[in-house]
């Protein structure tokens, strides 16, 4: 309904009205700014840019001919404005040109939020928005009607109205939003649920609820109010401009765009035929410098000593020759055929020159992509201060500069690709392998060259050739990388995310599934939620609660030992469970055809056989339930999970309603189906005080006083203090009262509640996952296509460079489908995330207990006709027996097969007689809001495997399995999978990591148990006898080496302040004898040993730096006599070692690999040396007793409680009374 207007102006109520306040509202234009930075200051800044980006090739297209280029990357600019000093609002588009050619369009828009107003008072509101906020800075305002799907009752097509306020550049906006936001808050607190659902009835009926004669007289007292006591929201204000303008106009870089220059206005149209990407000019480079020994080098003092880079396949060297002791020649360094590495060298006098010349380079190459390798924390950062310190301005040089809000370095016209970002978001490498090392072996297959950082000023010096070869090294790898791995997979997915290169390397999956929803729902009219704030304070049951969640998902370890394909194990077949199996085949495996594999029944030419086949096995297995035979050891997964119990369930976070929400709908009707009810596991920690205890300590609180919040203030009053600080110091004195009290801070529970689904929300949360799983699946099936293109191509003998096209399409493709999982995958988790706009603990609860319930009923299959080994959150490992149907193939008329692995057959019809949805309702008709019913299920199981082997360790406490932890391999000896092992983990001693290496094959060795226990056991008393004779068959160094741990300070140590650990003691230690600098600065490289002296002091303080053993005779005496607490008389670290220290750490592993799990599998001790723990021993000798007594408790059965139902009179007799 549209607002009235009054028939007399706003003048209202005659001359004896109150005609508004004596003194209007107002703020001051300038409020909420930060005036840091003059005006004139940020024109010459952008001025720079330009000059900047001209000097670097990319002119701005302000008029002439249609061009047609390639977005490399966007970014905020501010377009000059003679009548506004402050300018205009605009983003900068870099793009290159098919022949390599570059240049720039700017593309004007105006930033605006959006402003909710209380219905009928419009005008008010709008007059109050157009004078007030920001002193008048609003450039527009209009209506729009988008849809909100918090409002109560909104499936009937409510629309809810909003003012969209638009501003000349951002700084107004902020201006404007510091003044609306405090406003709207307070109003929107004022507001109650009967406003809300008023506003919607109204707007449904046509007529106002509660005012529908809105006379000017009968107002008088709405004329009191100001017009901003009517603003009750405001969404949208905290979209990023770039954000804003590339979801509004549809722009993402790494597409293709005609862009257009005419009358001042440039527009850009995308080129959606268009897929091969451009080529950008890529540099990779790496820099290697100077540094104190220990320490982490320091751009205050430390210099460059060699830049080494890539250019498009062309690698050059600059050294500094201040340092580098001779000129180096030209030189080639190809690790492998594919990564070529030609090496130009350039010999400078000295660091200036160095940086001159780097410079120079990337001025002349104009670079639109820089990779580094954690360039983000060490090289760039380096750069600049060396520069800095030789008196060159980078940002006036090159365009690059440290961004004010990230500790990220940028440039414009260029993009920064830090490929360590990717390996940490992306790679799936374990984190103690995420160096530039461990990934190049990885990821590129070769092992490149290393040198201790601690050599490298000698190498300079003494082997500079050596150092050169290392230092190109790194270039290689990082640009080979970059270029394999991390150049399609950004560049895919920014053509789907409305984001810059930069940030889609660098945003987390969370961050990047937000951009996609917030595309959707712009597209769909849904106005943005804003972000979730965790309530201040929350109870249950009157507690205050600490924290509050939902239980995650099940992972169990069942077994323990070693697992082969090719030595037999016992199964206990239940033949019950063999009979519901023949009895459900027919209908398993005509689902199979039909609802899995999408095929007609009549077109299977040899049903009935390949059926008679599967039951006469499972018959076979029914005659012998008992059985010893080789295993088939399989991993039964889910594919995609989460996602797919979304879709399935049609789970969103606007989707989760309460009975208030059903209740204010008109389509709650009796008998309806709309509700799809679901349960899910709530945990909350919570203060065991209570209700009338939390009331008792504010009441006490309200009566004193408290600092002011900066010092020489007056000192405050409860009242006075913010919500936050009062909810802080409550809970603070809730704390230690109830520590006093209670004798405890925490209380835990668990709580399986219900939570309602509503099947007839708006879809478009669900329809995105839908969407991108769809096209993953159809750029997986193009990466086929393009596959059979190139092998068509090199049988025919085509050209070099069709096939290298062909090749390039194949890896577009399938960095498209690679780029679309990550985003599939992270919607799940982006609901719990903190400060998300969709958020819903109730969706991830209800995702997470159904996934949980799904692979425990897959397990409780499993183990009665087989043997579950460990139970994944979306898979289980399991054997089966060798005898067990296996794979099977139908025959079609087509003369095609269609092939099928039973053991996901009989999962698959298990999970869709269970977890199928039969409630999913899809809007057919929006008009008459006619829906349609049907049954959804897209949850299927896939099979790994079959595996030669599985080894899962044990814990050493009793009766307690690791989980995920394990170890499995392929049929030809190779690591398909390893999972939870110290191989993986940073600061493990280097000798259980070899220990671990060396050991894994060997559980491969031997056809019984006993035998691959024996040879595993050899590797292991190698190692032992290493420890045993205190290393004397290894040279110091290599001792040293093995057993050194090494760590690195987080923080500086000052920071740690009383915490005690063996690193925080090295540091000390450190600091004493190569002075307090060294421990002044956080990244500290602690290499330590553990001594056995001083006696019985614990661990911690026993922790020796490795670098005294390389000092002077006499400063090594010293510092170790005071360490030790008694004079050294033998030096040696074999001497000053802990032995007994490392034997136990040793046998720990030995224990959990190898001898618990051989007493689990009943093989002896193979390793005796180390000796089984107490527990495990009692329960040897037990079994092994001849003479073994019986147990009370096994002659007896416990039966169920009965009910006490014969006593008349319901007290329990009194014992005096018995006999009276």
């Amino acid at each position: 309904m549209p607002p009235r207007k009054p028939q007399h102006g706003f003048r209202r109520g005659g001359k004896q009205a109150y005609h508004g306040p004596r003194k209007a509202k107002t703020f001051e234009k300038s409020s909420g700014r930060n005036e840091g930075t003059s005006l004139e200051e940020k024109v010459e800044a952008v001025k720079l840019g330009h000059s900047i980006d001209e000097a670097m090739g990319f002119p701005r297209h302000e008029s002439g001919k249609k061009k047609i280029g390639w977005l490399v990357n966007i970014k905020a600019t501010t377009i000059e404005d003679e009548k506004h000093l402050e300018g205009r609002a605009g983003v900068d588009c870099y793009f290159i040109e098919d022949d390599g050619g570059t240049f720039k369009a700017t593309v004007e828009y105006e930033p605006y939020f959006l402003v909710a107003v209380k219905r009928g008072y419009e005008p008010e509101a709008e007059e109050w928005l157009k004078r007030a906020p920001g002193g008048g800075v609003l450039k527009s305002i209009k209506r729009v009607e988008k849809e909100d799907l918090s409002m109560p009752n909104h499936l009937l097509g409510y629309r809810r109205s909003f003012f969209e306020c638009r501003f000349r550049n951002v700084s107004d906006l902020l201006a404007a939003r510091k003044d609306i936001m405090p406003v709207a808050e307070k109003n929107k607190k004022n507001m109650n649920a009967m406003d809300t659902y008023a506003e919607v009835a109204s707007a449904n009926a046509g007529f106002d609820l509660f005012d529908d004669s809105r006379d000017d007289d009968k107002r008088l007292n709405v004329s009191v109010a100001e017009g901003s006591d009517f603003i009750v929201d405001i969404r949208e204000w905290d979209v990023p401009y770039h954000v804003r303008v590339m979801i509004d106009q549809d722009i993402r870089t790494g597409k293709w765009y005609s862009v257009e220059a005419k009358h001042g206005t440039t527009t850009l149209k995308c080129l959606e035929d268009r897929l091969a990407r451009a080529d950008p000019v890529v540099m990779a480079y790496d820099i290697e410098t100077t540094k104190l020994p220990l320490k982490f080098p320091d751009a205050t003092i430390d210099q460059i000593m060699m830049i080494s880079y890539m250019i498009d396949g062309q690698g050059f060297l600059i050294t500094n020759r201040e340092i580098v002791s001779e000129d180096i020649e030209d030189f080639e360094y190809t690790p492998k055929p594919e990564y070529d590495g030609p090496f130009m060298i350039f010999n400078e006098p000295d660091e200036k020159a160095v940086i001159e010349r780097f410079f120079l380079h990337i001025k002349e190459a104009r670079p639109t992509v820089i990779a580094t390798y954690n360039g983000d924390f060490f090289d760039w950062p380096f750069v600049d201060a060396r520069a800095s310190v030789n008196g060159i301005d980078m940002y006036r040089e090159i365009g690059w500069r440290r961004s004010q809000s990230e500790d990220q370095y940028i440039c414009d016209y260029s993009a920064h690709m830090d490929c360590f970002h990717w390996v940490n978001r992306d790679s799936y490498l374990p984190q103690g392998s995420r160096g530039l090392k461990a990934v190049t072996t990885a990821k590129l297959g070769y092992d490149p060259d290393e040198i201790d950082p601690e050599l490298m000023l000698r190498y300079a010096s003494e082997k500079p050739q050596t150092l050169a070869e290392y230092s190109v090294s790194d270039a290689v790898a990082t640009y080979y990388l970059y270029m394999k791995y991390v150049h399609p997979f950004i560049f895919s997915l920014c053509t789907i995310i409305p984001l810059g290169p930069d940030a889609v390397l660098r945003k987390g999956t969370g961050t990047l599934c937000e951009m996609l929803l917030m595309v959707q729902a712009y597209q769909k009219e849904i106005v943005l939620p804003n972000k979730h704030v965790t309530p201040k304070e929350s109870f249950w049951e009157g507690h205050l609660l600490e924290s509050e969640t939902y239980v995650g998902g099940h992972v169990e370890s069942i077994e323990a030992g070693v697992f082969r394909a090719d030595i037999p194990v016992n199964f206990a077949v239940d033949t019950t469970a063999i009979d519901e199996l023949l009895e459900d085949l027919d209908s398993a495996l005509k689902f199979s055809i039909t609802v899995e594999e999408k095929k007609s029944l009549d077109d299977i030419e040899n049903y009935e056989e390949v059926k008679q086949q599967i039951a006469d096995r499972l018959n076979s297995l029914k005659k012998t339930a008992n059985r010893s035979e080789k295993p088939l050891i399989y991993h039964l997964d889910v594919a995609s999970m989460y996602p797919n119990i979304m879709t399935t369930n049609r789970l969103q976070p606007d989707s989760m309603i309460q009975e208030s929400d059903c209740a204010a709908c008109d389509f709650n009707r009796p008998g309806k189906t709309c509700d799809r009810r679901m349960p899910w596991a709530w945990r909350g920690e919570y203060l065991p005080a209570k209700r009338d205890e939390y009331n008792m300590i504010r009441h006490s609180l309200e009566n004193e006083r408290f600092p002011g919040k900066y010092p020489k203030q007056p000192m405050r009053s409860f009242q006075d203090l913010s919500y936050e600080e009062q909810a802080g110091l409550i809970r603070k004195r809730l704390q230690t009262y109830s520590q006093k009290i209670y004798h405890k801070i925490h209380d835990q529970t668990t709580i399986e509640r219900e939570a309602i689904i509503c099947q007839r929300e708006n879809p478009f949360y669900i329809d995105t996952v839908k969407d991108f799983r769809d096209r993953r699946y159809d750029y997986k099936g193009k990466q086929k296509v393009w596959k059979g293109k190139t092998d068509a191509l090199k049988s025919a003998g085509a050209p070099a460079a069709e096939v290298e096209d062909a090749k390039k399409m194949i890896v577009l493709f399938d960095s498209l489908q690679l780029a679309h999982k990550v985003i599939l995958n992270s919607f799940y988790g982006y609901v719990m995330r903190k400060g998300s706009r969709w958020y819903s603990m109730e969706m991830a609860g209800v995702t997470c207990l159904t996934g949980a319930h799904i692979i425990q009923m897959a397990r409780q299959l499993v183990e009665r006709i087989g043997r579950p080994l460990e139970l994944d959150t979306d898979g289980i490992w399991c054997m089966l027996p060798a005898t067990f149907p296996e794979n099977y193939a139908f025959k079609m008329k087509n003369g095609k097969k269609l092939a099928i692995s039973y053991p996901c057959v009989m999962l698959n019809h298990l999970v869709h007689d269970k977890f199928t949805n039969h409630q999913y309702q899809t809007l057919t008709d929006p008009k008459t809001f006619k829906y349609e019913t049907h049954s959804d299920n897209s949850i299927f199981f896939e099979v790994d495997g079959p595996y030669r082997a599985m080894i899962l360790p044990t814990s050493k406490e009793e009766d307690k399995n690791l989980k995920k932890r394990y170890a499995v391999f392929n049929d030809d000896g190779s690591l398909a999978e390893l999972k939870g092992f110290e191989v993986k983990r940073r600061g493990e001693l280097k000798l259980i990591k070899i220990f671990q290496q060396q050991i894994f094959k060997f559980f491969l060795e031997g056809t019984t148990l006993e035998e691959t226990y024996q040879a595993v056991a050899k590797v292991a008393n190698q190692w032992l006898d290493v420890l045993d004779s205190k290393g004397r068959t290894l040279a110091d160094a290599e001792l040293i080496d093995l057993i050194c741990e090494n760590r690195s300070m987080s923080k500086s140590l000052e920071e740690y302040g009383t915490q005690k650990s063996t690193s925080i003691t090295t540091a000390k230690r450190l600091a004493e004898f190569l002075g307090e600098q060294m421990v002044k600065d956080k990244g500290l490289n602690c290499k330590y040993i553990i001594c056995a002296k001083p006696k019985h002091a614990p661990v911690t303080e026993r922790a020796v730096p490795v670098a005294i053993f390389s000092s002077d005779i006499s400063v090594k005496r010293h510092f170790l006599r005071k360490w030790l607490k008694e004079d050294p008389t033998d030096m040696d670290p074999r001497a000053l070692l802990d032995w007994d220290y490392y034997s136990e750490r040793l046998g720990s592993v030995i224990q959990k690999l190898i001898t618990i799990p051989a007493a689990l599998q009943k093989c002896s001790n193979p390793v005796p040396r180390v000796a089984h723990p107490d527990w495990l021993q009692r329960r040897i000798r037990i079994k092994d007793d001849k003479m073994k007594q019986k147990k009370m408790t096994d002659m007896f059965t416990k039966s169920p409680l009965e009910d006490i139902s014969n006593l008349q009179d319901p007290r329990m007799a009194d014992m005096e009374d018995f006999g009276t």
